[in-house]
């Protein structure tokens, strides 16, 4: 297992609600935190934290009020320790990873990063992340979806 990390949204999206799988993410977490693991995130996975926190806070309409907790709580994981990414220098691989099929772009940029930084990927229970044609250590948090 690698020493650092790469997160796609859903780990994240599932700490945040307490999802199954959020006790391997707090353990994570607690590492990057406290400075023995270290761990990004890309951009594109940001943006996912962001609003699919902020959605899942609205009540019916999204608000701006919803928008910013979802900003909030992706500065908290940036303020702990987890480096965020640009996506400027895996767009590449990240469009090579996408035009393969069968992953959503936000998951492409992650694998992306991953595969770059020689990091494991943390993911949920989505199985979208076999054959993906590059090679890239995957940890599932989880083995069903949340519902």
């Amino acid at each position: 297992m690698s020493s650092a990390f790469v997160f796609d949204a859903e780990p994240l999206v599932a700490y945040l609600h307490d999802e199954p799988g959020a006790d391997r993410v707090q353990d994570v977490l607690e590492r990057v935190y406290d400075g023995t693991l270290e761990a990004e995130m890309s951009e594109v996975t940001a943006t996912e934290v962001a609003y699919k926190t902020a959605w899942l806070h609205a009540d019916e309409r999204l608000t701006d009020d919803d928008l910013d907790l979802g900003r909030r709580q992706v500065r908290n994981f940036v303020d702990g320790g987890i480096e965020l990414v640009s996506p400027t220098d895996s767009w590449e691989t990240a469009a090579r990873i996408k035009a393969g099929g069968g992953i959503s772009l936000g998951d492409a940029f992650a694998v992306a990063l991953a595969a770059e930084t020689d990091a494991t990927l943390l993911v949920g229970a989505d199985d979208d992340f076999d054959g993906l044609g590059v090679s890239v250590d995957v940890e599932r948090i989880r083995t069903t979806a949340a519902t």
